[in-house]
């Protein structure tokens, strides 16, 4: 239970950092809420998705229940294959100094959600996870070398030892709890690099 529960209070921090800012002038919208929409969605469906398997944990009536446990490996599923690929694409789209909006986001989802479907019983799932954890590279390469921001150093050799994590696993199996402790650890590098604490760049609308 320790593994999802790590999970779940990480995603928790992801959402209350990128909240919704209730009080926006639609015509004048807060810079930086186009891509703190994304990151609130892949926080949701992470928190969801670790709610369910600390619940089965809890529950043993639900950990035995078909309907419940196939809910929660689909869950499960869309947060490693569509809320994680959704948070590394927003750090990239940072890291290049975009700032987009809400419906382009909604876009994204969509097409990360679409590659889940069609790579998930395939080979070229594997291929789509390097294909986004090398995007989460670049994202942390970006600040060093534009900036020269030697802080993202250390985030950048935390981000290669996660990236070497990953072949340790074999996450088309559903109900790993080991999978919940990569999911989560992954989540650090972005709750850092958030505007409060270390900022992935100075955004500019688009």
């Amino acid at each position: 239970m320790i593994h999802a529960t790590l999970a779940l209070l990480l995603s928790l921090i992801l959402l209350w950092q990128n909240r919704p800012q209730l009080n926006e002038d639609p015509d004048n919208p807060i810079p930086g809420n186009g891509n703190a929409s994304a990151l609130f969605t892949a926080g949701l469906l992470l928190a969801l998705a670790a709610a369910m398997a600390v619940l089965a944990s809890l529950v043993s009536t639900l950990a035995t229940n078909p309907d419940y446990q196939q809910a929660a490996d689909l869950l499960e599923q869309l947060a490693l294959f569509a809320a994680l690929p959704l948070l590394v694409i927003n750090g990239l789209v940072r890291a290049l100094d975009y700032d987009w909006s809400r419906m382009v986001w909604g876009r994204i989802l969509l097409v990360v959600c679409a590659m889940f479907a069609i790579t998930r019983s395939s080979e070229w799932l594997d291929y789509w996870m390097l294909a986004i954890l090398a995007a989460g590279v670049l994202t942390f390469v970006l600040p060093i070398i534009k900036r020269g921001d030697k802080h993202f150093i250390a985030i950048l050799l935390y981000w290669c030892v996660v990236c070497a994590g990953y072949f340790s696993l074999d996450l088309r199996q559903p109900t790993g709890m080991q999978h919940w402790s990569w999911l989560g650890l992954s989540l650090l590098p972005y709750i850092t690099c958030s505007n409060r604490w270390l900022s992935l760049s100075s955004l500019r609308s688009k």
